[in-house]
């Protein structure tokens, strides 16, 4: 496992905060191995961009590369530094001008063109902080504050994922910097593209305005003009009509702000810093023991 710090680039797709149950092909995730093999797990997703003029990036490249070489040499005769043999080698990084596994132009692709693509994951929720703030009161959970179009670093460790009939790379993520803004990227469609092509025309019953309690529903035989049709504004001169609700001229008064949970106290055994802020719960559920852990950092 080598640790890396990549370098500035854009969130093209996914999500730090968003965690995934299916595979691209819409079946459930499950572990493949260890104590929990075959009980579902949650993935965490994000592919950052990179341009290709990046003159950091080669660096972390070579990162991934060395990594791959070391796990499976024999597919690397010359070395990190050279070829890999395998055609399909899983290196996580994808050519935004290339095409994808289903024929498709990955330059269509919001944010691909030009650029290398990096797939990062995690089995835990990624730490999310803001640039030059990195203390816990300053992490970011809120979805809101970190949209796909952003710009981020991911810190991470990329290690072989050792299946010989699937060679490459695991490209963890376990850190998020969100470093600067750029224009959103919207997954998936809008809603005011779904909604905003055709006009909702309400069925026999259905009223435009709500109804308070006990007030009758509109005629099941009114016409839709008259069902759809808004009451006129109340006054002093034009008083509203026996029995409508008026609840709607004047704003309810704001509820009062829940108060702050108190903070937990800490239990249980002592994760290290490495751990990225994951619980001993959290490792011990992706079937970790207590030596692994400690064999490999993560447990004081």
């Amino acid at each position: 496992m080598t640790d890396f710090l990549s370098p500035v680039g854009r969130l093209v797709q996914g999500s730090p905060f968003k965690p995934q149950t299916t595979d691209m092909a819409g079946q459930p995730l499950v572990f493949k191995s260890g104590p929990s093999k075959g009980l579902p797990r949650v993935q965490f997703f994000a592919a950052v961009a990179f341009r290709k003029d990046d003159l950091a990036f080669p660096a972390f490249r070579a990162i991934i590369q060395g990594v791959g070489a070391a796990g499976f040499p024999h597919l690397f005769p010359q070395g990190g530094a050279g070829p890999c043999t395998h055609p399909r080698f899983a290196f996580k990084i994808i050519d935004g001008d290339g095409v994808d596994d289903n024929g498709k132009q990955n330059a269509t692709k919001d944010g691909f063109a030009g650029h290398w693509v990096v797939r990062f994951s995690s089995g835990f929720a990624p730490q999310v902080c803001p640039t030059g703030r990195y203390g816990a009161v300053d992490r970011i959970s809120d979805p809101a504050m970190l949209r796909a179009g952003y710009f981020v670093r991911i810190a991470g460790s990329a290690e072989s994922n050792g299946d010989a009939s699937k060679p490459g790379v695991f490209v963890n993520m376990n850190m998020v910097e969100l470093c600067g803004y750029g224009p959103e990227i919207l997954q998936g469609p809008d809603a005011a593209t779904v909604f905003g092509r055709v006009a909702a025309v309400l069925p026999p019953g259905a009223s435009a305005a709500p109804l308070g309690a006990g007030t009758a529903a509109p005629s099941q035989t009114a016409p839709a003009a008259a069902v759809n049709s808004m009451p006129a504004t109340a006054s002093p001169t034009n008083p509203p009509p026996a029995g409508q609700y008026t609840a709607y001229m004047a704003p309810p008064p704001p509820a009062p702000a829940a108060p702050p949970a108190p903070p937990a106290a800490p239990t249980g055994p002592v994760m290290t810093a490495k751990a990225g802020g994951n619980t001993y719960e959290a490792f011990r559920s992706q079937g970790w023991t207590d030596d692994a852990m400690r064999q490999q950092g993560y447990l004081v």
